[in-house]
């Protein structure tokens, strides 16, 4: 399901730092500066896709803000044109997931779209391979 979002430029905290990008969930206030627009296409428990007319180079680092999960850092790990593939560096609660996707747009009503179909799945899949990781780390730390 479609988000829309904006980046905001942060500022600098250390002169050898870059300058540092924050996405916020939501419709950027108009008549700030320093804002660009950008769709969520796809946001999972590991990463999300985006497109947008920004330009970020494959390893761009940026925080995410996200209800539930606070800022999260990503990286761009791919793209192509104006799609992007990030990637959180620790993965998110489904808690905070599904906080987030509530402010995503209402889907429309009518026949159901397959490709929306197969996110969800997708993002199930997630919620359970991520689920099944936790239980097998505990495991793993009581047999030690």
């Amino acid at each position: 399901m479609p988000m829309l979002a904006h980046f905001e430029e942060q500022p600098q905290q250390d002169r050898r730092r870059s300058v540092r990008r924050a996405l916020k969930l939501g419709v950027a206030p108009e008549g700030v500066d320093g804002v660009e627009q950008v769709t969520i296409l796809d946001l999972s428990l590991t990463g999300a896709l985006l497109e947008t007319s920004i330009a970020m180079l494959v390893g761009a680092a940026f925080e995410f803000e996200l209800p539930h999960a606070g800022k999260v850092e990503a990286e761009v790990i791919w793209n192509s044109g104006e799609y992007y593939g990030c990637q959180f560096r620790l993965p998110i609660s489904p808690a905070a997931l599904s906080a987030a996707q509530l402010q995503g747009q209402p889907r429309q009503t009518g026949l159901p779209d397959p490709l929306a179909e197969l996110r969800e799945l997708n993002e199930e899949v997630e919620r359970l391979a991520w689920k099944m990781d936790t239980a097998l780390r505990r495991l793993t730390k009581k047999s030690d």
